[in-house]
């Protein structure tokens, strides 16, 4: 799966993206417990562990470097943990001294909260006219109409940051936690749950 994303990326990056998120499917759940683990182990504070597991994909997203040969466990799974309990550790030094990743992302990326700003944001490099402007937000209203203002925050930042990276950023993931008070396993439920009520719609 590994060498998929790092044969993809240049030759057809939306394929690699699909790999990378089942990738990510398969192993986030056991990269969470590991971090907290290293967390305890190296007494750092167990809300370090959701920001060094975004860094260590990330950063698996950016060098998909994984060797099988380079290792001695014969199971592939293990292999693989092995080798993102590396990146962890790594990651969770960084963030504990400088409070980032190895690859810190932009401080000030917003939530979208509006369909104006979506538009404004998602279409920034297109001409609209006032009267495009106003029927694409119409639309918008329209396609939302019975959504709570949270599962359209959720909805619209997702698109966005999704169509200019491969993963929402750590720093917004951050700003919907607080901003909602939930967990990111509600935050992905939320985003799920939106895209299955719009499925079939043109946005």
């Amino acid at each position: 799966m590994i060498m998929m994303i790092a044969q993809n990326k240049d030759k057809n990056r939306e394929e690699a993206r699909r790999v990378f998120e089942l990738f990510c499917s398969s192993y986030e759940k056991k990269a969470a417990q590991e971090a907290v683990i290293i967390c305890r182990r190296y007494q750092r504070p167990e809300q370090y562990a959701f920001d060094i597991v975004q860094c260590a994909f990330e950063k698996i997203w950016l060098y998909p470097t994984f060797d099988k040969q380079k290792t001695n466990i014969k199971d592939i799974d293990r292999a693989i943990m092995q080798w993102i309990s590396k990146i962890l550790y790594h990651e969770l030094m960084l963030f504990s001294e400088k409070g980032n990743c190895s690859h810190p992302e932009a401080e000030d990326l917003p939530l979208i909260t509006s369909t104006e700003a979506f538009i404004e944001s998602y279409l920034e490099n297109d001409y609209l006219s006032e009267e495009r402007f106003e029927a694409l937000k119409n639309r918008l209203d329209e396609v939302f109409a019975g959504l709570s203002e949270q599962e359209v925050t959720v909805y619209l930042t997702y698109k966005l940051y999704l169509k200019i990276n491969d993963r929402v950023p750590r720093n917004v993931l951050k700003k919907l936690r607080s901003r909602y008070n939930i967990t990111q396993d509600a935050i992905k439920h939320c985003h799920l749950r939106v895209e299955q009520k719009l499925r079939g719609l043109s946005l």
